[in-house]
């Protein structure tokens, strides 16, 4: 037994001590762990796995944390947590092979009571899969994928001849690669093989007819040997295939309207000038855009910032509303301070909630709602992910907290609970609108999935979301079409996901606020497609009374 074997226990036991700091939301005792364990163990592997859990979950760095966790997996700890963070790291880096290997790796690494936890994984490598032609296979496309980031490295490195043969490799197996035939060109041209290189780019041109660069390149050819240019330029590595041009930024368009607008116009001094971009503006702000619903940019500003403080927009009806009894977040927080009673209950090793209430929760749940859950059987808190949600918005809102041990409701939260069970209605609403507020503006939409900016952005939008719910939640409609608005809306925010043609999965935007928020907070409801053309992800949703009790539109 090595050193290393030996300190992996102490060390294991730093890793849970971590996990419920950031369960708790206790960054700074999540950092004091991992630093003590450094100072102590600094080349451990479980050490460098604790350092890009915190770059991740406390700094928000994937960067750091793509390369920790690769130190952890170069040094023999790749348990399925550290594949799985990897794989979300190497993806916000951009290296689309280390990615979907890391994904594979933490699937293949998972117990079957851990693999519901990487059911993202599971669900983007499936994406991956019914995109690729029928004769790549997934792993055939991961080894194509390290071949073509080797070509670019060795393209950028000016080795065309070595680049060349990765692309050429590559083209074996997927003959219509077109980055791959573009590339190829580009070495071949800088060889001197210019009859190669032609017919690389024209081969390009007719898997994309709209790739410009190979036309481009061409061109720059035919000018070579008719003398126009002596020689090529240097090359930059700006000039091999890059993906087609993004939606145009809205942002640059207004500014170019400004100044069209502006070239009409003569000003007698630079207050004139900035008096008309003023009005402009004023215009601009005041118009509606059918793009955001006939929304002002106004208004939507507002709908995006101040939800919960625009009363010219729409106003909250907390104290009016009777339908939220059989909302999940507020039946399953019920259920729980009962559980714990006025004492509370013993807390396991973890800090989490214990086995036999978590299952006995569980199953009563199961009976209410009957929602589709991967794991059957609840072997801890984790396991049951809405109950470990409720839990955490509780302890945010202050409701319950974690003392000597065991966890308990508070003494005010505790006679809350008496007065709802006494039929009080009053207490009924104010402990529902203390949920959805938390659950909407203080909880993290991210610490389950991981995808901090993306869900930072889902949570942000919930005035224009549920604005959007206003329009299509009179019936029955496919989420695509809440999809297809919010991307209008926000084309920074399109999820490609939701593209695909032969198995369609909800985008993270529909996860996330509809089949996650909204429905927990009971302002929907969500039933199987009835096209029979769909698979089993695809939903269709429509508003409940309570979203019509709870919200009063003025617009």
């Amino acid at each position: 037994m090595t050193k290393f074997d030996k300190d992996f226990p102490k060390l294991e036991m730093r890793l849970d001590a971590f996990f419920d700091a950031i369960d708790d939301e206790d960054y700074k005792l999540a950092r004091l762990i991992v630093k003590k364990a450094v100072r102590k163990f600094p080349r451990h592997p479980v050490c460098f796995a604790l350092q890009g859990l915190a770059a991740v979950f406390i700094d928000d760095d994937h960067t750091d944390g793509y390369l920790f966790f690769k130190q952890a997996i170069n040094s023999g700890y790749a348990p399925a947590f550290v594949y799985f963070n990897f794989g979300l790291c190497a993806e916000k880096s951009g290296s689309v092979a280390e990615s979907l290997a890391a994904f594979q790796n933490a699937l293949d690494s998972a117990s079957p009571e851990e693999l519901h936890q990487y059911e993202p994984a599971r669900l983007h490598l499936q994406a991956i899969r019914e995109q690729l032609p029928e004769h790549l296979t997934l792993e055939q496309y991961l080894i194509d994928a390290e071949i073509f980031e080797e070509g670019v490295v060795l393209l950028e490195s000016h080795k065309f001849s070595e680049a060349a043969n990765c692309f050429t490799l590559l083209l074996k197996s997927q003959p219509e690669h077109v980055q791959s035939c573009g590339n190829l060109g580009i070495c071949q041209m800088y060889l001197g093989d210019h009859l190669s290189a032609k017919r690389a780019f024209h081969r390009a041109l007719a898997i994309d007819p709209d790739y410009l660069l190979a036309e481009n390149n061409l061109t720059m050819l035919k000018a070579l040997e008719d003398g126009e240019i002596e020689e090529l330029p240097r090359f930059g590595i700006t000039d091999f295939y890059a993906e087609k041009e993004k939606t145009s930024n809205p942002a640059t368009e207004l500014n170019q309207a400004i100044s069209q607008a502006m070239a009409n116009e003569q000003f007698d001094s630079i207050e004139d000038a900035q008096a008309f971009v003023e009005n402009y503006m004023n215009e601009h702000n005041s118009s509606p855009n059918t793009d955001m619903l006939n929304l002002t940019p106004s208004q939507t500003h507002k709908l995006l910032t101040e939800p919960f403080e625009s009363s010219d927009l729409l106003s909250w009806q907390f104290s009016n509303v009777t339908k939220f009894t059989s909302a999940p977040v507020y039946w399953l927080a019920v259920n729980l301070i009962g559980a714990l009673g006025a004492d509370g209950v013993k807390c396991t090793a973890n800090g989490n909630l214990p086995r036999n209430l978590c299952r006995s929760l569980f199953d009563s749940y199961m009976k209410e709602f009957a929602p589709s859950f991967i794991v059957s059987k609840i072997n801890k808190e984790d396991d049951f992910i809405n109950l470990h949600v409720v839990r955490s918005i509780l302890l945010i809102a202050k409701l319950i907290r974690k003392h000597g041990g065991r966890w308990k409701p508070l003494k005010s939260t505790w006679q809350l609970y008496e007065r709802i069970q006494q039929g009080d209605n009053t207490a009924a609403t104010e402990l529902y609108q203390i949920l959805f507020k938390t659950y909407a503006t203080e909880y993290n939409w991210a610490y389950i999935s991981g995808n901090e900016s993306d869900c930072a952005f889902y949570q942000f939008s919930i005035g224009y979301s549920l604005y959007m719910l206003r329009h299509l939640g009179t019936e029955w409609r496919h989420y695509r079409e809440y999809q297809v608005l919010y991307e209008q809306a926000f084309p920074d925010q399109a999820d490609s996901l939701s593209e695909l043609s032969k198995i369609e999965f909800p985008s993270q935007y529909i996860f996330h606020f509809w089949f996650d928020f909204a429905w927990q907070v009971g302002l929907i409801e969500k039933r199987e497609s009835t096209d029979e053309n769909t698979n089993g992800f695809s939903k269709e949703i429509v508003a409940t009374p309570l979203f019509t009790e709870l919200i009063s539109w003025h617009i």
